[in-house]
């Protein structure tokens, strides 16, 4: 049996319960203990599921599983990753990217061979190179959903977001950008100079003299946010999935990085291909040189056709100006479905021209007319009728609503020695009731007098709304666009973005809210003291049989035994206190700072998020104190 170093007295409903079993014979006593063991029991297990409901929520407002706050170090890796890729590209060898993924955290041993593809297939863009590194080694992509996540898993998904955050956000600005309206600017009149009554005296006047000041008249910008120029739609859960693990995108990301690629490195000036001046010095042998580059071009149409049925002959090509140019020698028309009628042939200063009198329809449109045998007349009526038998539906009503049990009317009438054979079209386009349908129900709902009870078209307000709700709204907006972000699973869960829908949304915060939430973190921050993040240190499993036959020839293997569980304790120790960073750094984030970014760096320091930043104590060790003290992060 494995025993701790720091084995702590036993429970209170241990040696109750011992007690209660050495006094079986004492009735009352046994009764009063039976009850306080229960009531200890079932404390234990009350004290055990808040603290789980607690733990589960302070995960919850953490955001998605896999996501954890990086610090200002990861993120300067993160902006030079574009130009490591370019560089061990160029070199084929992939020591800038490794020394990247070591200081981002990533603690993994990745081949070589599935990091070359990864850059080679990226384009140089960090985000879809660690999404087919992440893809490659995992075999998963960052799409979808896991039970589990490491802590390598969530560094790489975390770079994703952070990769992305700051377009991410202006696309969401353009999103719901509204143009401010219009306000009405009323013309201030100026107040002239009045000339005074001649019986107070023109020295009495009043002098208008409009009042200094030093602001600007301007009005002040109002803290109400402005109202959304984007019509909320929400989708279902099944529709959201569905976007999100479609992988279009990543091929608008390659196509938009290969455009920004051509227009950082323009290149005009072939190098492979010197000019005639610095080959040779000979005058012929420029004009030489110059006349073969000059036929080397090819001529550009200039000219177009006024009509898609006339054809240019071109004859040759002439050269202007050092430039070529087509020469066209004949103009032809094309058939068109009309013959020309020759009318015989004209001289025109020497030339002969043919003359047209006019064009022939061909091929000649035929219209087939039924015999004088057909009587396709008197059977339309009853196709017409059969058409309606056959247009019903299982329970047996007519789709044409309001001809249910009506009787058949007529919509020919034969020729007569009146009248000639006639048709009545109303009726004929009357057998479509949709129109007639629409004005019943409309004068319907006009004569009733109770409401309807449900619109028709949900109108929703963003104000109602869960942050998540109307973040994975606009994230769904997003997915046809080159971001990583909208693509990455429960994405709506991200504190960041909540916090700017917020703002977007509410506006800033009031005095209330903020001694609110400030309360709320407090609480948070309490809960978490009460979590215990740290790992124990086993002693080595031995008995005392054990120890009794243990020899100076076991020494080999009681060494290996004491590393690893030194190197067992040190990564759980690693671990757990990654975990605690993760869950710490909410509980800050609506406090007042001067910066957050150097507070970044301050929380970083005590709580740090890689596992290269931590230092831990050897617990075996016979130091009373360790040379660096409780030094936990090198910042």
């Amino acid at each position: 049996m494995l025993l701790k170093i720091y084995d702590s007295k036993e429970p209170v409903w241990v040696y109750l319960e011992r007690e209660m079993r050495e006094n079986i014979d004492k009735k009352p006593y046994n009764e009063k203990v039976g009850q306080w063991l229960r009531y200890l029991k079932e404390l234990k297990y009350f004290f055990y599921c808040e603290e789980k409901r607690k733990f589960k929520r302070l995960n919850r407002e953490v955001g998605p599983p896999w996501y954890c706050e990086l610090s200002s170090t990861q993120r300067e890796v993160l902006n030079g990753l574009k130009s490591n890729i370019h560089q061990d590209l160029l070199e084929d060898i992939p020591s800038r990217i490794r020394k990247s993924l070591s200081d981002l955290g990533v603690t993994l041993k990745i081949p070589r061979k599935i990091l070359m593809t990864a850059m080679n297939e990226s384009v140089e863009d960090p985000g879809v190179f660690i999404w087919n590194l992440y893809t490659a080694y995992y075999k998963k992509s960052p799409s979808e959903m896991r039970p589990i996540y490491d802590m390598n898993a969530m560094i790489l998904m975390s770079s994703l977001v952070f990769v992305d955050l700051s377009e991410c956000i202006d696309e969401l600005d353009k999103l719901t950008h509204t143009s401010p309206s219009p306000t009405e600017v009323h013309e201030k009149k100026v107040r002239k100079n009045t000339q005074p009554n001649i019986r107070y005296g023109e020295y009495l006047q009043k002098c208008y003299v409009p009042c200094y000041c030093t602001h600007s008249s301007k009005k002040k910008i109002s803290d109400k946010p402005k109202p959304l120029g984007y019509k909320v739609r929400l989708r279902s859960i099944a529709s959201y999935e569905r976007l999100c693990k479609d992988l279009k995108f990543l091929e608008k990301r390659k196509d938009r990085n290969k455009k920004e690629q051509q227009a950082e490195r323009v290149c005009n000036y072939k190098f492979w291909e010197p000019p005639s001046t610095l080959r040779n010095t000979n005058a012929k042998s420029v004009a030489y040189a110059n006349k073969l580059k000059m036929i080397k071009k090819k001529a550009k149409p200039k000219f177009k056709a006024p009509y898609n049925h006339v054809q240019y002959q071109v004859a040759g090509v002439s050269y202007v100006n050092n430039q070529p140019q087509y020469l066209l020698s004949n103009v032809a028309v094309l058939g068109t479905g009309y013959v020309p009628i020759n009318g015989g042939i004209a001289l025109f200063n020497g030339e002969t021209i043919n003359i047209t009198i006019g064009h022939w329809k061909f091929p000649r449109a035929v219209s087939d007319i039924c015999d004088a045998k057909c009587d396709c007349v008197t059977k339309w009526e009853n196709s017409v009728m059969d058409y309606l038998k056959k247009s019903r539906c299982k329970c047996g009503h007519l789709y044409d609503l309001h001809h249910v049990g009506k009787p058949e009317a007529k919509y020919f009438y034969p020729p007569s020695k009146h009248s000639p054979f006639w048709v009545d079209y109303a009726k004929i386009y009357q057998l479509d009731p949709m129109e007639d349908f629409i004005k019943d129900t409309v004068r319907e709902c006009l004569m009733s007098t109770e409401p309807t009870p449900q619109p028709s078209m949900p109108t929703i307000s963003p104000a109602g709304l869960k942050l998540k709700d109307l973040l994975a709204a606009f994230l769904a907006e997003l997915s046809n666009t080159p971001l990583l972000i909208p693509h990455l699973p429960q994405a709506n869960l991200l504190a960041n973005l909540q916090e700017w829908v917020r703002q977007r949304i509410k506006g800033k915060l009031t005095q209330k809210d903020t001694a609110k939430l400030l309360l709320q973190t407090q609480r948070r921050w309490l809960d978490l003291k009460q979590i215990d993040f740290t790992a124990r240190a086993y002693r080595i499993p031995f008995t005392l049989k054990h120890i009794k036959h243990i020899n100076w020839s076991h020494r080999c293997m009681v060494q290996n035994l004491f590393h690893i569980l030194l190197n067992d304790f040190v990564t759980r120790n690693s671990i757990m206190q990654l975990k605690q960073t993760r869950l710490w750094w909410p509980t800050t984030k609506y406090d007042a700072y001067r910066s957050p970014e150097s507070f970044l760096d301050v929380f970083f320091t005590y709580m740090p998020g890689r596992m290269k930043d931590i230092c831990l104590v050897n617990p075996y060790s016979s130091e009373v104190t360790p040379k660096y003290g409780a030094k936990t992060c090198p910042l």
